[in-house]
């Protein structure tokens, strides 16, 4: 007989890992934490949604955050906050309040994010070449 258990959404057979091994599983490392450049890229734009907003950004020039959300079709709110926080602790981008009451940003492009402009064009050829529609 089979027991399941489930744990934040995944369900996970009893018998195919233990407690200690779920433990390891959900602290999973968000970063690649290897002196690589490319691992420390994608430290930087590798999460879901982040290289999507820099498209947003490099394209459309500043956006609000509704702007951003409903152009990205299917990110939940606190997900984009937290992509738009982590973007902005990392110098890629800068809020700008244009309202105090709520308080409402609008994000741009910091020069460090515009540095990668080049590698978004090459995604999107990538992408025009060699993916379906």
């Amino acid at each position: 007989m089979v027991h399941y258990k489930i744990y934040s959404d995944y369900l996970f057979y009893s018998y195919l890992l233990d407690e200690c091994q779920l433990d390891i599983f959900f602290t999973m490392a968000k970063t690649y934490n290897l002196d690589c450049p490319v691992a420390r890229t994608l430290d930087l734009v590798g999460e879901r949604w982040t290289m999507l907003i820099l498209r947003d950004l490099l394209l459309e020039g500043p956006r609000r955050f509704q702007d951003l959300q409903e152009s990205l079709d299917g990110v939940a709110p606190n997900t984009l906050s937290a992509r738009l926080k982590a973007m902005e602790q990392q110098g890629l981008i800068n809020g700008r309040l244009y309202s105090e009451h709520p308080p409402r940003l609008e994000y741009q492009l910091t020069e460090k994010g515009k540095t990668l402009g080049p590698i978004l064009q090459a995604l999107r050829d990538w992408g025009k070449r060699h993916t379906t529609k």
